[in-house]
């Protein structure tokens, strides 16, 4: 039975579950696949990563500090973009950002703690 490549759409004979017709085609269609990812995600990329360089710059060495909310946001922090949610014993929200965690307060000050190995 003929079947259709996946990339090129010529016809080729093989196993039932081959998809394409030769592993050029594969690497091409595969190769594709992940340029429109990268592009879609390059931008939220950059927002996260600079969201971890303005934690890591307002942090230093430490691992817990307690800041005001205008510092971050004076840095150019951006508070929808982060890379999960954790909620502790308590079910308190922490925000992560790869191996940094923020947690708002009513108060306007924002509490970051560092992930230790």
């Amino acid at each position: 039975m003929k079947k259709k490549c996946e990339n090129c759409t010529e016809l080729f004979v093989g196993r039932s579950d081959k998809r394409f017709c030769s592993i050029k085609c594969k690497n091409d269609y595969n190769n594709t696949i992940r340029k429109e990812t990268k592009a879609v995600t390059a931008e939220i990329d950059c927002f996260l990563h600079r969201n971890r360089e303005i934690l890591a710059l307002i942090m230093g060495s430490s691992k817990k500090e307690t800041f005001d909310k205008l510092i971050l946001v004076r840095a150019g922090f951006r508070f929808d973009f982060f890379t999960g949610i954790y909620l502790n014993k308590e079910s308190k929200t922490y925000h992560l950002v790869y191996d940094y965690a923020w947690m708002s307060f009513s108060d306007q000050s924002i509490l970051v703690v560092r992930k230790t190995k």
